[in-house]
């Protein structure tokens, strides 16, 4: 549904024309100037904002450059507010689609606005509706903290969802690129625990890299002294894990014929075992820190 928001006029006017809206702020204005700020705060279409003149009753667009006009000596008659209150109606109609209707004005004008918006059964809010003059400024300004704060709110959630969608295989890059670009702030998501958690991970398994690399070297070594025509190296080729290894039936012959090199093979297997279960661990931390995000 379309939003639109009427803004009363402000009565200390500048002696220039300028548009609408810098025309009716000003250091006596503290009140359309915070209602002015609580627009631009939301982001509210500029098209969509109109501010309301007892003077010759003027609808002005956002936008809309006004000459200085006299200044209204004595408060509106409800009989004025009333004619002009059925020209905001019509205003309001024109626009020929649903509007939610927002007032930022007194309540000389806005009860018999309000009164014609029920009749016609038009959604619209009265803002600081009983509040006294000299504190709405500070009710605008509780608006626009709360605004902000949604926003960053918003903003927060989002970019939750934007870590989150960085953890699809639940693998150790994934960990390191979270850390370097969310590492610093973590505490802002939420998940400064989990990060934390995938340094130490991440810390062990360079670590446990290191250790299975050695091993391999140092059967390597061992093996090219053992076995200088490869024929142990083509048996081994297949052995992925201590499983595969020890269920070939050729496992106890080649283990007699090539005995130390069989123990560094198995002392590899047992430090590349000890990678894939610090890997496993990352995944399931990077999935309890899906779940964090998502808190």
């Amino acid at each position: 549904m379309r939003r639109i928001a009427l803004i009363t006029e402000s009565s200390a006017r500048p002696d220039t024309a300028m548009p609408a809206h810098l025309f009716y702020q000003g250091k006596m204005s503290r009140w359309i100037n915070t209602v002015i700020q609580y627009m631009e705060t939301r982001s509210f279409p500029t098209e969509d904002i109109f501010f309301l003149s007892f003077y010759k009753n003027r609808i002005i667009p956002y936008q809309e450059v006004i000459e200085p006009y006299p200044k209204q000596k004595n408060h509106p008659r409800a009989s004025d507010a009333n004619v002009f209150a059925k020209e905001i109606l019509a205003h309001v109609h024109s626009m020929g689609e649903a509007v939610f209707v927002e007032i930022h004005a007194g309540r000389t004008l806005a009860d018999p606005l309000r009164q014609l918006l029920d009749e016609n059964n038009i959604s619209y809010r009265l803002y600081a509706d009983g509040v006294p003059l000299g504190t709405k400024p500070t009710y605008y300004e509780m608006l626009i903290s709360d605004e902000l704060e949604q926003r960053r709110f918003k903003e927060v959630q989002r970019e939750k969802w934007n870590i989150s969608s960085l953890i699809s295989e639940l693998s150790p890059s994934e960990a390191s690129k979270i850390i370097n670009t969310y590492g610093s702030s973590a505490q802002l998501y939420g998940v400064e625990p989990n990060v934390e958690e995938l340094k130490k991970l991440l810390g062990g398994l360079r670590q446990k890299k290191k250790d299975e690399d050695k091993a391999y070297r140092d059967f390597e070594y061992a093996m090219k002294e053992e076995d200088p025509k490869g024929e142990l190296q083509h048996f081994l080729q297949y052995q992925e894990t201590l499983s595969d290894l020890h269920k070939n039936k050729q496992f106890e012959l080649y283990k007699n014929k090539y005995g130390k090199s069989i123990a560094k093979f198995t002392c590899y297997l047992i430090k590349k075992g000890y990678v894939r279960l610090i890997e496993n661990r990352i995944s399931e931390a990077l999935f309890r820190t899906q779940i964090a995000l998502i808190k």
